[in-house]
């Protein structure tokens, strides 16, 4: 056996001297088992038992300043601080596996100055109601603490009670004391212990077994959303719900017959208020332990039990007109010392040491459980959904809601989404896929034609024709199952989450529209589709590529805004990310746009259409288009307003810019075009839409011909316009813009970008009718000089992007054309 010494400088000393010390001084611990000394029999009962060695003896020689043999490595060198002798054999691991002794934060064995003057827990001591009303708010502020994501060592597991909960029996209080309290012990009953402060914790403890049993399906990231683990101890899983759910009605009627007699004959400040506290927090939690367990259950089968129970106990969180909440009767209750042990962690089995947390305040720890029922609750209702457009935008509205929504209610809209194969407890995932594909961009009937009808030939069309058809249909579908749900489960993480696994599936979409595009044309031929004309050339349907492309192009956008929502763009990199923007809502706008226009003219009943042969209309016949050309409506006014204001945006800074009064920061470890490939590079592989050069960039934002005046006339008309389209999306009815399950936050959306264009559109009047800021712009003051001439008008002109790679092979829905973000003409 070896050892070394690990120091910041070189000592010489005698290695002859060191290893015979250090191998003494260990061979006395006898730590190991020598061959000789091996268990042979197999009969012995102590085989499989640790071969442990009691070192106390040793330690205690150690503590006392005499070291043994070890002395004499001491004499041969003078050790500092940091220094260490170990084996050779000592590495990382051992270092990682190793406790300091003597630190409070690692060694659980030391004894800290707060252990001698800690009040001792003592289980059957009699509270008054103040008391155990303290106790129950002090345990939901740690519930709450611990849904925000800290560890149950520190929150709910400080509570003595909880771990001694079934031990509280009435035997237990024969002889017990009372503290806080001039009353005699007799006096005082105890079922304010046994039945109500017992009741309630079991019900927390129930409750956080049901959101544990939800936390641990893997929908969200431990340690990084929410923190599962129970350090070897238990929530009392085996207890009955049905027993939890009684205790806690015998508690509410205790309180009401014979608690609240004895409270009002004891003189308690506030009687009516305190016993409006106990009895609101037990129908709380007697609610919010029904709703869970409703919502347990498989396949979303009692999510309207689970619903009822969730307005109940919001009702009683926020209190109604006739009867005060949770909220009114706060700061009623006592500390109890010894009830809550936050050193507890130290005497648990942890594989890290415990963070500094602060335990949530109970004003925020009631807003924590009004914003968790309130996400809760309308999850309960996506069940009902009537089309997909309107379930994706839910999800949307729902990750961008703020306060954001707890790990709790995002796991649990995933496990309600899809669960075994099932989409909300009953649909298919090729069921949910139809409806989405057809809802917008309206393909043929037989597409999606069942087995029956597919073997059963309708008006003369071919059963082999059909059947291809369906195979190449449920190829697409097979290959597009799984980037869908996909989407959807992104759209449960958090933002930060959120945004990175965009990036990761952007590619995937590329690949499945190229496949899509595939089939698409194979389609074509099959049900013998004639093209559209138009200005550019023939154009055909490309239904399910469309779909696809449409998907990839909104990941494209979401993954942008999230950038402003994290706040991952510095104030000099705005114009380049507006600009982008720009061009890829502009791209998204045509792509609608020639999806109504096919969809428009499969509507329209022309000669040509009625002479068709009888196979050709029973192939290529489709239901009614009237949703899908109203989804498309709401889709492009929508795209119009974003993109408005994104070119709007970009144009008043670049104008402030000129007049000196936004400055570009000047970046010595910093480059734009390196800027530009990494903002984005999660693009640079897609096939379409095509990428941006940052030269084009440039180019076309230096406005080399346009002064800042021009530059903020045209961005007050982008307000302006992208006010009228929020105007028009006001005034839709809900049907038409999918958005019945979200209707508050999307019209708090609207309304929000409604007075970004207001107040910009005051701004830049402003600063055009403020001549001073004319003298920061060179161009501006010589133009100044000549008063009589007229202001020019200003006409943009189109001005179309690079064309991209290979354009010939590229199919014309997915094509860049005449996007018009930059570049005006100035007309005398």
């Amino acid at each position: 056996m070896s050892s070394s010494v690990d120091s910041s400088s070189p000592t010489v000393i005698n290695n002859e001297i060191l290893v015979e010390a250090v191998i003494e001084t260990l061979s006395d611990l006898n730590l190991g088992v020598s061959a000789s000394q091996q268990i042979t029999d197999n009969n012995d009962s102590t085989l499989l038992l640790p071969q442990f060695k009691d070192i106390t003896s040793f330690l205690d020689v150690v503590t006392q300043g005499t070291f043994r043999n070890i002395s004499r490595v001491i004499k041969a060198i003078e050790f500092q601080i940091g220094q260490l002798v170990h084996l050779e054999s000592f590495g990382l691991y051992d270092a990682m596996s190793s406790i300091e002794i003597m630190d409070p934060k690692m060694d659980s064995g030391m004894i800290l100055d707060s252990d001698l003057t800690k009040e001792p827990f003592v289980l059957n001591t009699r509270l008054n109601p103040k008391q155990v009303l303290g106790i129950i708010d002090r345990l939901f502020i740690c519930e709450m603490t611990w849904h925000s994501g800290h560890s149950l060592s520190q929150t709910l597991f400080t509570c003595m009670y909880l771990h001694h909960i079934l031990e509280l029996k009435a035997d237990l209080f024969s002889d017990s004391p009372i503290i806080g309290v001039d009353h005699d012990s007799s006096e005082l009953p105890i079922e304010f212990v046994i039945l109500v402060l017992k009741s309630y914790i079991l019900g927390t403890a129930k409750c956080s077994y049901f959101v544990l049993e939800e936390m641990t399906k893997g929908n969200v990231y431990e340690e990084e959303d929410f923190a599962t683990n129970k350090f070897g101890l238990n929530l009392h899983e085996d207890y009955p719900e049905s027993h939890v759910v009684n205790l806690l009605d015998d508690a509410i009627v205790w309180l009401d017959k014979v608690g609240r007699t004895w409270i009002s004959q004891h003189d308690f400040e506030n009687c009516d208020a305190l016993i409006q506290a106990l009895q609101c927090r037990l129908r709380l939690r007697k609610s919010f332990l029904l709703a869970l367990f409703h919502l347990s259950q498989p396949r979303c089968q009692h999510y309207a039990s689970a619903q009822k129970e969730l307005i109940t106990t919001l009702q009683i969180l926020t209190g109604t007109k006739s009867e005060p909440g949770i909220k009114d009767t706060i700061n009623l209750g006592l500390e109890v010392e010894g009830a809550f042990d936050p050193l507890i962690n130290r005497k648990l089995v942890s594989q890290t040491p415990p963070r500094p947390i602060r335990l949530l305040s109970m004003q925020e720890s009631l807003d924590q459980m009004l914003n968790l029922l309130q996400n809760t609750h309308s999850i309960c209702g996506i069940i009902d959904y009537k089309s997909v457009d309107i379930l994706i935008n839910f999800f949307y509205y729902h990750a961008a809601r703020q306060p954001s929504p707890c790990a709790f209610s995002r796991s649990l809209l995933q496990s309600t989404f899809c669960t075994e194969n099932r989409i909300l407890g009953k649909f298919t995932i090729y069921q949910i896929l139809k409806d989405s594909v057809t809802e917008l961009s309206n393909p043929p009937y037989v597409y999606f034609s069942t087995r029956t009808e597919i073997e059963k030939p309708q008006n003369g069309a071919a059963v082999d024709d059909r059947a291809q058809i369906s195979r190449l249909v449920h190829t697409f579908m097979e290959s597009s199952s799984k980037p869908l749900t996909d989407f959807y489960r992104i759209l449960c993480h958090n933002r930060s989450r959120q945004r990175r696994n965009m990036c990761k599936v952007l590619t995937d979409w590329d690949l499945l529209q190229e496949e899509a595009e595939q089939i698409d044309s194979e389609l074509h031929h099959l049900i013998k589709e004639e093209p559209i004309i138009t200005e550019d050339g023939p154009s055909h349907s490309y239904y399910l590529s469309s779909w696809v492309y449409h998907r990839k192009l909104v990941l494209s956008q979401e993954i942008l805004f999230l950038g402003f929502e994290l706040g991952l763009y510095g104030n000099h990199e705005f114009v380049m990310i507006y600009w982008y923007l720009d061009y890829l809502l502009g791209v998204h706008f045509q792509h609608l746009e020639r999806m109504a226009l096919h969809i428009n003219s499969k509507t329209s009943s022309t000669t040509k259409e009625l002479k068709k042969s009888k196979k050709q209309k029973a192939l290529r016949a489709t239901p009614p288009s009237a949703p899908s050309v109203s989804l498309l409506t709401s889709k492009k006014i929508m795209m119009t307003a974003r993109q408005e204001i994104c070119r709007g945006i970009y144009r008043t800074i670049t104008a402030l810019q000129k007049t000196g009064h936004i400055l570009v920061p000047q970046l010595e470890y910093d480059d734009e075009s390196i800027r530009f490939w990494h903002r984005f590079l999660m693009y640079r592989n897609l096939g379409s839409p095509t990428m941006l050069t940052f030269s084009e960039f440039k180019e076309n934002t230096k406005f080399q011909n346009l002064t800042a005046i021009d530059l903020l006339a045209a961005s007050k008309k982008n307000y302006e316009s992208a006010k009228s389209a929020i105007e028009n999306l006001l005034k839709m009815k809900l049907i038409d813009s999918r958005m019945d399950l979200c209707e508050s936050e999307f019209q708090n959306d609207l309304k929000a970008m409604f007075r970004v264009c207001i107040a910009n559109i005051v701004g830049v009047q402003k600063m055009l009718e403020d001549t001073e800021i004319l003298l920061f712009s060179k161009d501006v003051a010589i133009k100044m000089k000549d008063k009589q001439k007229k202001r020019p008008k200003y006409q943009p002109k189109p001005e179309s992007s690079s064309p991209p790679k290979n354009e010939n092979s590229t199919p014309e829905h997915t094509r860049n054309k005449n996007i018009n973000y930059v570049t005006f003409d100035i007309q005398e």
